[in-house]
């Protein structure tokens, strides 16, 4: 149980850490990348869904794993 809660906060925290970059007033070189080669909406969404909405995923299913698995004891 405690890994998948180690996990969840992880993710978590990489969660955080992006949406902080992605509002930041001094843009993160891979975000520019992204955009210039992908264009500024498909890019955005692209940096969005893997660094945003995967993590937070991960996160939503290692608290549900970790949750499981302290009640299941």
């Amino acid at each position: 149980m405690e890994a998948y809660v180690v996990k969840a906060f992880f993710a978590l925290y990489v969660v955080a850490v992006s949406l902080l970059r992605l509002m930041a007033e001094k843009e993160y070189f891979r975000l520019t990348a992204m955009k210039k080669v992908w264009g500024r909406s498909r890019g955005l969404l692209i940096h969005f869904l893997s660094n945003v909405i995967l993590p937070m995923l991960f996160a939503i299913y290692f608290i549900c794993r970790g949750v499981v698995g302290s009640v299941s004891l």
